[in-house]
Parts: C-alpha cells; sequence; structure tokens
C-alpha cells in the first residue's frame, strides 16, 4: 500500500511537472506571437503633436480656481493621467457643448502627511494643475463635486495663446 501511495505520488509530479512545461512554452510562444505583431517603440512618439495633452496651471483663491494674469496652459508631451477621484472636470467647448469630462484628486483640498494624521483642508491660497486633453476648441471648464458645483473658468483666450507660441505654454 505505501509503495503504491509512492508511485500514484510520483506520477501525479511528473504529470504536473509536464503540464507546467507545457504550460511555459505556450506562455512564450504567446510572447513571441504578441511581439511580432506589436510595432517597435519609436523614440518620436512623444514629440508628435497628437500624442500630448494641456496642463492648466492657475491661482486658487478662497478655495476657488482663478484665471488671472499668471494663468498657463502648457502643452505636455505623453498620455493624459488616469483618471481618478471625485472632482469632476467638465470640459466645454467655445459653443458650450460638453467635449468631455474625467475625474481626478481634489485639487482644492490640502493633505497632510503627518504620520498618522490625514488631515483634509481645504486650499484657500495656492497653485493648481489641471489636466486637460489637447483640443482647441476648448472654451470653458466646469468644476463639480458630487452634485455640487464648485466653479467655472474660461480657458478659451489660453488656449489660442498656447497655439500661437505653444514653446511660451500660453504666457
Amino acid at each position: 500500500m505505501k509503495t503504491l501511495n509512492k508511485v500514484l505520488f510520483i506520477v501525479a509530479c511528473l504529470l504536473l511537472t509536464i503540464t507546467a512545461n507545457a504550460q511555459e512554452e505556450n506562455d512564450e510562444q504567446k510572447r513571441d506571437r504578441v511581439e511580432k505583431s506589436t510595432k517597435p517603440f519609436n523614440p518620436s512618439y512623444f514629440s508628435l503633436s497628437e500624442n500630448s495633452f494641456y496642463v492648466l496651471e492657475a491661482m486658487v483663491v478662497d478655495n476657488k480656481i482663478v484665471i488671472d494674469s499668471s494663468a498657463t496652459i502648457a502643452l505636455v508631451p505623453g498620455k493624459m493621467p488616469y483618471p481618478s477621484g471625485n472632482f469632476k472636470v467638465s470640459i466645454m467647448d467655445k459653443q458650450g457643448k460638453q467635449i468631455s469630462e474625467y475625474f481626478m484628486q481634489d485639487p482644492l483640498i490640502a493633505r497632510s502627511c503627518e504620520g498618522e494624521n490625514n488631515n483634509l483642508t481645504p486650499l484657500e491660497k495656492g497653485r493648481v494643475y489641471i489636466s486637460l486633453p489637447k483640443n482647441n476648441n476648448i472654451g470653458t471648464l466646469i468644476f463639480s463635486r458630487g452634485k455640487e458645483r464648485v466653479g467655472t473658468v474660461d480657458v478659451g483666450d489660453l488656449i489660442i495663446r498656447t497655439q500661437r507660441d505653444p514653446n511660451k505654454g500660453g504666457q
């Protein structure tokens, strides 16, 4: 009986090893197939204008985003950050139609990182950065937290200035 159990155990180990080796070969074959069908990385990817987005830099005054003379929009190479958070940015065109919307971490909340304290404080004064899809027809941004509208700003002029001289970042 003990010999039978040992034989069954050895057979099971051999089958498991053979199955694992077959799976490894399949994974390698899959990887080869994917690599053959994937275009090689092109270093000029980030210099192509369609692979970029805008970043709005604006002032916060009394917990409101304000477009003043120091506000800028810069063209940034790469993809927009992955949207997550509870602060909604609705992007409207110059005629008032919605282009898109996404969620981000609330830029009007200052987060404390002191030890175990997770204090959240409204940002009364400072600067915020808001990512925007590259679209030359952007006119207005509407900011919301849940169902509460937090603010509206017009960025159409900044977009136009960025188009004229993208190296100056809208200044």
